[in-house]
């Protein structure tokens, strides 16, 4: 069964070339445009691993990230941030890796094969 990654990025173009990666490698895929819509899909499904950007409207990744590590039940998905954002690292936990954009595909790809392998 393919893993299911839950990409979280305001940014369409964005949304679209990671599907696209991740589809074309194997991965089941659902997108989100911000933290609430993110939240929404993860209470009706939990996802293998959640890629995330940290600066959204409604609710930055950030904030998405600290609910998520709130809840006993979520706080387990794995994280990797995606984001262009400067100081990005202070954001979450020392333990999220996180991509800079542009995005170094072969790195992410390595790295979510890693987070989500058995």
């Amino acid at each position: 069964m393919a893993r299911d990654v839950l990409v979280v990025d305001d940014e369409e173009d964005v949304r679209d070339f990671l599907k696209s990666l991740l589809e074309d490698h194997g991965y089941s895929v659902r997108l989100a445009e911000d933290g609430l819509q993110a939240m929404t899909l993860i209470q009706e499904k939990l996802p293998d691993l959640v890629l995330l950007d940290l600066m959204m409207p409604q609710e930055t990744g950030t904030g998405l990230y600290r609910r998520m590590r709130e809840h006993r039940e979520l706080k387990e998905v794995p994280v990797i941030v995606i984001s262009g954002l400067a100081g990005r690292h202070v954001a979450v936990s020392k333990s999220v890796p996180v991509f800079d954009k542009p995005i170094d595909q072969e790195g992410l790809l390595n790295a979510i094969e890693a987070m989500t392998a058995d």
